[in-house]
């Protein structure tokens, strides 16, 4: 059996009762203090008001009878939003550049390709 020296063994130390009873009083209080910290007994009655008004005014139809708000588009207003999206982004047309377009390089670009520097110098 291999011995090591005594500062590479471990020892098993059981934590003392102190140092339990120390860290179960810190994890109750910080529960505790979680708990008592989110209740809703701590939100005024003007909490989330600006949002309320916010959404509230953006109602398309504020005096309707009924409680539901008519989400969605229907099928012909989607057409016409998405027909002037792509109308948008369709390249303009110019009036003296109508037409094909042909490009055109030169084949004889003054000889062959560039020759690439080494990476490595030459004799290392």
């Amino acid at each position: 059996m291999t011995t090591f020296p005594p500062r590479l063994r471990r020892r098993s130390r059981r934590p003392s009762p102190v140092h339990v009873a120390q860290l179960l009083a810190l994890t109750l209080a910080l529960c505790g203090l979680g708990t008592g910290a989110c209740s809703r007994a701590k939100l005024t009655p003007t909490h989330g008001r600006a949002y309320h008004e916010a959404f509230a005014i953006q109602d398309a139809n504020p005096t309707r009878k009924g409680n539901k708000s008519l989400n969605g588009l229907d099928s012909q207003e989607a057409s016409i939003i998405a027909g002037s999206y792509r109308k948008a982004l369709a390249p303009k047309a110019d009036n003296a550049g109508s037409g094909n377009q042909l490009l055109m390089i030169n084949p004889n670009r003054g000889g062959g390709p560039e020759a690439l520097s080494p990476s490595v110098p030459p004799g290392n």
